[in-house]
Order: C-alpha cells, then structure tokens, then sequence
C-alpha cells in the first residue's frame, strides 16, 4: 500500500518522532555517548536539539575523527618507503598525500568549531579537549574557542594536543604556539583548574589563582630553561606539575626551581634530555623521575617523603659505544650519591634501574646513609644482573621496614651473571620486618642469596613472601602494589628452600604463592 493512501492514524503514527519525544535528559546522554563532532552535527537536526547540545559538560574535539582511512594507509606506505628501490620522488608524493588529508581535516574541524562559536548562548562546560595540527591555519579559530571555553564557559579543565604534521622523517617537528601566547583574557576570574599542553608551548600563567595541575609533554629541544622555571613560579598555587618527554634547549645545563612559595606537592620529571635542579620546594612531597637527571639543594625540600628512579645504562664493555654509556653511567651515579645524601626526609624509594650490564655494585654505589627510608620497591631487576645488590640498600636504610623485589623471569644462564660480593659482616638490622620476592626460583642461587642475607641480619623479621610469577602495578608516580598470579610449590621446594635460609626462627612466616 503507498504510503500517501494510509489512514491518517496510521499515517501520523508512522511519522511519529519518537527521539524527540523523549525528555531532555535522556537526550543529553544519548549524544554524550557520541564523539563531540558527530554530537555537533547532530544539532543541526533541530533547535530543541542544538538547544540540549549546549548542556553537553564535556567537548572532545579531534582533528583525527576527520581523516579517513586512507591517510592512514598513506603513512603506513610512507613508513615502508625505505630503501634504493623507492625513488625520493615517491616519499615526497606520499608526503603531499597526507598533508592535503590533513589539510581538508583541520578545515572540517574549523567549521565546527565556528559553528560551535556562532551560539551566542551561555554554555557551562567543565572539560575541554581539543587535538590540533600545529601547524596549521585555523590556529586563531581555535585560540578563540580555547579563550571563550576559558573566560565564558566556565572551563576547568582543558586539554590542547598540538599533533606533528607530516614532514620527512629525521626532520624535529614543529611546536604549536597559542595565537597572541595567551588562553584567557581575564586569568584572576578563571575556573581553570587543571591544564595539559601537549607539543604546544605554555603561555603565561600569571594570575591563574584557580591552577592545580599542570602537564606539559613533548617539549622538543629547543625548549629554554626558563619556560620550566617560568611555570614554577608564575603559579603560587600549583600543587601538581608533570614534565613528561620533555627536553631543555641545547647547551642549557639545567632548568633551576626555586620557588620559596610555592605549593608544589607531586613533581614528575621524563625526558634523558631534561635536568632539574630543585632549589626551594618547600611543600614538594613526591618526586618521579623517569631518565631526567635531577640535582636536589641542601634544605630544598624538606617535606619530601615519596621518591622514584627509572633509568637505564647501555653496553659498558664490548660496543662502539661502550665509553658514551661508562660516561652515562658515572653521571647517574653521582648524581644520585649527591640526592640520597640530601634527600634525608625520604620516607619511601622505588627504584628501577636497567641495562644489558649490571652498573651498580660496591664499588659504583651511590647509596649512603637513608636514615629515615622506611619502604623499599627494587623492580624490574635484569634477569642478567646478579639480583642479589639490594643488600646495599638494606646496609645504607637502618630504619627500613619494607622491602620489595620483582624480578622479571626470562632464560638466562644463571652462572654467566655479574657478581656482586656480599660482605660477610654486616651490622644487625633492628627495622626490618618484611621481605617480598616477586619472580622467585629455587634455582636461582643469587635470590636465595638475598634472602639468606636479609634473614641473617634482620633481627625482628616477621614475614617473607616469595612469589613465582607476579608484577607491580602502579597506581600513580610514587604509588604501587603488588599483584601476585598463583603458583604451585611442591614439598620438596619449599624444604630446600627453608633450609637454603637457615629459617630457625619460630616467629618467622614464609609465604609460598
């Protein structure tokens, strides 16, 4: 039956919209669950929509939503462009290809974003994220979005990834910088609370009072020590500041930290190419440092409790550059000497040092007296490594309560490992209570070693746990736990295993998982 002969019940009902029948809360979640483009062209649908779309709390605004998948396909041709076969001519071509993607891309999201703009009613909006290609030119379209969201919206947080264009590889991306360097027009009324800039360099933040969290990643080189400094002390009341990838400008020794009121409490420092020297953090409680190399003043921070290491050294013997690593890693070892010696609050290490050769032993330990440690994770040790070094921790904590060691399991011929000499006196240790293992096999004579050495001196320990399979899970910078995975001990292990420590103390409890 046509449609034009229906009854005209029946007619109605079929052209019945039920969306808008429903009410505007559930409207809201249906086009919250949508990405912000695909939610912006829906409000074109109808006012009432368009109407609901400006109670939206959260916009997600990303240049990638619009390319299609051939640019994709692009750069992975690109990527597989090397060798003779392929001419300079046909990596250029491909270049083009994804530039004028991205191109058409930026323009897409403009139009949105104009749109989005054109509305002069009031929004209130808690969260903004926009990704952008930093070079591009739309950038005055997005820094007027970014000041309105900013100024008129009511913004907390706001996020902006500034994506590197493509351009011939080994060639240093560009960086993205805010139109007129600024996010705000009247910075003492913002809401801003919390702030990542990604490939894209800060503005000045003089007057942010609202400003708590700050992340600043894939800063390229050419990055001056006083952008760093300038964020420190621009912002009294900062609390956390993540420098993540991040690099100083070539031929800068150091970015300096010194901020007397500053309200800094979690500090994370990444980058090989960023060194920090820490003056005066008087409020600073944590610190991560992933590769960065970090210099603390005498008194800079005295209420620092939680601290984290990551680094890694190369090949020290039998490669071309074998000297370069020597030379990393007597860097990293006086650099720490000089922390762990100032660093007297520290209440809580984690510790993560690799490397194809071990490079820390008796002779190169940067560990001196920790009088207040009072727990100890040693992860991801090197199967190559003679995994017994912790003792030198235990020797320079006298008030260690807690001791962590994960031990990731892989085929390696135990005799071929480094060897590090356990002294055979050491003083008795009247702290230590509690010594986990994560990786631990009856076969592996240097964790037996370990743990015979921490049962001997240990005067008051309560519990050894001794996982086979488990790992670390963090939970934030400074933060972890440990998850253990079930496994099996046969009688006879766990014997000779109890024997191997010389465990004769009733009150002690060992734990087989």
């Amino acid at each position: 039956m046509a449609r034009k002969n229906l009854p005209p019940r029946r007619r109605q009902r079929d052209e019945e919209d039920r969306l808008s029948a429903l009410p505007d809360d559930m409207l809201l979640h249906i086009l919250g669950r949508l990405d912000t483009r695909c939610a912006l062209g829906a409000g074109t649908l109808s006012r009432r929509w368009a109407h609901v779309l400006r109670e939206l709390p959260v916009l997600d605004l990303k240049v990638t939503d619009a390319l299609p998948p051939r640019y994709r396909r692009s750069l992975v041709l690109r990527r597989e462009a090397k060798g003779p076969i392929f001419l300079p001519e046909s990596r250029q071509r491909l270049i083009d290809i994804a530039a004028r993607y991205e191109r058409r891309a930026m323009r897409a999201m403009a139009a949105s974003v104009k749109g989005l703009l054109l509305t002069h009613r009031r929004r209130r909006v808690q969260r903004l994220s926009l990704e952008v290609f930093a070079q591009s030119s739309s950038a005055a379209c997005i820094n007027r979005l970014i000041l309105d969201a900013v100024d008129s919206w009511g913004v907390r947080d706001l996020e902006v990834v500034a994506t590197p264009p493509t351009g011939p590889i080994g060639r240093s991306p560009p960086v993205y910088r805010l139109p007129r360097g600024r996010i705000s027009r009247k910075p003492g009324e913002s809401r801003l609370q919390s702030l990542k800039l990604a490939n894209c360099l800060p503005p000045p933040l003089q007057g942010f009072t609202a400003l708590a969290r700050l992340v600043l990643q894939d800063l390229p080189d050419t990055t001056p020590a006083a952008v760093y400094e300038g964020v420190v002390t621009a912002c009294p009341r900062l609390q956390v500041l993540h420098l993540l990838s991040c690099s100083l400008a070539r031929g800068t020794s150091r970015a300096v930290f010194n901020a007397p009121m500053s309200e800094i409490r979690e500090l994370v420092i990444d980058g090989h190419l960023m060194a920090v020297e820490l003056r005066s953090l008087p409020k600073l409680e944590s610190l991560a440092t992933l590769r960065a190399s970090v210099f603390l003043g005498s008194g800079a921070a005295p209420r620092l409790a939680n601290v984290s290491f990551v680094f890694s050294v190369g090949r020290l013997e039998g490669h071309r550059l074998a000297a370069l690593s020597c030379m990393g890693r007597n860097h990293i070892v006086n650099m720490l000497t000089g922390f762990f010696k100032r660093a007297v609050s520290m209440t809580d290490l984690v510790l993560r040092f690799t490397g194809p050769d071990m490079w820390i032993s008796p002779s190169k330990n940067p560990f001196s007296l920790m009088s207040n440690l009072r727990r100890l994770l040693v992860a991801d040790v090197p199967s190559s490594w003679d995994v017994s070094w912790p003792h030198l921790l235990i020797e320079a904590a006298p008030l260690l309560e807690s001791l962590y060691v994960h031990v990731p399991r892989c085929e390696e011929d135990d005799e071929h490992r480094c060897q590090v000499i356990v002294p055979s006196t050491c003083r008795r240790h009247r702290y230590l209570k509690e010594l986990v293992v994560i990786g631990f096999h009856t076969t592996d004579r240097h964790l037996l070693r370990l743990v015979s050495f921490t049962v001997q001196v240990s005067m008051v320990l309560r519990r050894v746990a001794l996982y086979k399979h488990g790992h670390v899970e963090e939970k934030g910078p400074c933060n972890w736990e440990v998850v253990s995975h079930h496994s099996t001990w046969s009688n006879q292990e766990k014997l000779t295993l109890l024997d191997g420590i010389c465990s004769s103390t009733a009150s002690l409890e060992v734990e087989f998982d």
